[in-house]
């Protein structure tokens, strides 16, 4: 009898050994307690908890000859306190093997303790997943994030969008109010563009120019500045070529723009007509290949004049019309100024000088070509398409006319048929074109 009750006592364990280890690999640790009657129930095969019932009579009975427990001593406290008893919360009890090999000898000192339930597996993965929000380096950022230099870029493109109607009126009530000036820095930009792309076509020409263009081009650009000053005579603006304020009550922002975009495009008015008056120079008095260093003298000339003229103008607006208000602050910013504009005027002056060293200095590309040379070379120009005059021959062998590499070379630096180079720098403007830089400052 005492051999039965301890073997129903070891069955009921493992069998709750083995519930256990189902529900905490894949039911959840929390369950209800009809739940836990029904699964005991159903694992009740041989009416082994028939005895552990509440009302069953012989509980006290059943494991009252258990080695270890007092006949006196068990009561149905004991086993609801245990777990054991129906309706209660089942508590496991763990078996070690120091426990099995005791067997009917264990000790009253050593009661059976019941075995805390392991976590359930989604515990064990949240501690072993790590925290992405506490520590970045752990693991990586989520890729539906956005960057936060890209969400500021969107948030200045939206709001872009949404301001740019109010922008779009700022800017058509600011036409409307200089109407006048965008109108006429339009046409005089237009009559640039036109004069400037004409004179350079005439160039190209050589001695298929033609003269009347040349005169009409002096005489559209003549009419143009005259119109203009004479509209606007009563602002003088005709002083600020000889470094004399204009006529006008205050300078802000944009009396400073008009007046000096209206000079800078007369300055250039005046340099194409002096190009223009080389370029109806006749042959016998200025040689063709002689003409671009002319050009490129007037041009670097033209930009250091244009350069110097803005500095009365500037230095007018900055101080303002009473000193005494900002009279630091003017002080600085005419220091900053003047720093700024003499590194420009010195890099002026030094490719003014370099024109001026070039046009007193004859300058060949080539050595003359002797009558083999030219016979090797087919007697025909590669340029001009005709027989060689004043052959000279190149480091690359190659022979051409002087005239017309001399050309060549006022707008390029590689030989016309190979491609090498032949000179160390290039000279735009010996090609008759003039500079459309607007001169702000």
């Amino acid at each position: 009898m005492h051999r039965y009750s301890y073997f129903c006592l070891r069955k009921i364990i493992k069998t709750m050994q083995r519930r256990h280890s189902s529900n905490a690999d894949g039911a959840p640790p929390e369950r209800t307690r009809s739940q836990t009657v029904g699964s005991e129930t159903s694992l009740d095969e041989g009416g082994v908890f028939e005895g552990l019932k509440p009302e069953s009579p012989s509980t006290q009975q059943l494991f009252s000859g258990l080695v270890g427990l007092p006949s006196g001593n068990v009561s149905a406290s004991s086993f609801q306190a245990a777990g054991l008893v129906m309706g209660s919360p089942p508590v496991y009890i763990q078996m070690t093997s120091s426990s099995r090999e005791e067997g009917p000898h264990r000790a009253d000192s050593a009661p059976y303790l019941p075995h805390q339930p392991p976590p359930h597996r989604s515990s064990l993965l949240h501690a072993a997943t790590p925290d992405r929000q506490g520590n970045g380096e752990d693991g990586p950022e989520d890729p539906s994030t956005p960057a936060p230099a890209l969400s500021e870029l969107r948030a200045v493109i939206s709001w872009l969008q949404k301001g740019l109607p109010f922008i779009l009126i700022l800017l058509v009530k600011l036409c409307f109010q200089h109407k006048l000036g965008i109108a006429v820095c339009i046409g005089m930009a237009s009559t640039f563009a036109c004069a400037n792309s004409t004179l350079k076509h005439q160039v190209s020409l050589r001695e298929k120019r033609s003269v009347l263009i040349s005169f009409w081009i002096m005489a559209f650009l003549a009419g143009n500045t005259f119109y203009l000053y004479y509209t606007f005579s009563s602002e003088e603006l005709y002083n600020s070529l000889v470094f004399v304020n204009p006529n006008l009550a205050a300078v802000d922002f944009f009396d400073l723009m008009w007046v000096v975009g209206i000079t800078d495009f007369v300055l250039k008015y005046f340099t194409m007509s002096l190009k223009c008056v080389v370029l109806v120079l006749p042959r016998v008095l200025l040689a063709f290949k002689s003409r671009g260093k002319f050009y490129l003298v007037i041009e670097e000339l033209s930009q250091l004049f244009r350069a110097l003229v803005p500095i009365q103008l500037w230095y007018k607006y900055i101080v303002g019309e009473d000193p005494s208000n900002s009279y630091l602050l003017g002080g600085v910013l005419l220091i900053l100024y003047s720093l700024s504009k003499s590194f420009d005027v010195c890099g002026r002056v030094g490719a003014l000088r370099k024109a001026m060293k070039m046009l007193c200095i004859s300058q060949s590309c080539g050595v003359r070509a002797s009558s083999q040379q030219c016979s090797e070379a087919g007697d025909v120009c590669a340029i001009c398409q005709a027989e060689f005059r004043d052959p000279v021959i190149l480091m690359c062998q190659h022979v051409f006319c002087d005239e017309c590499v001399c050309l060549w070379f006022d707008c390029e630096r590689t030989c016309p048929l190979c491609r090498s180079a032949v000179i160390e720098t290039l000279r735009y403007w010996k090609d008759g074109t003039t500079s459309a830089h607007f001169q702000v400052y």
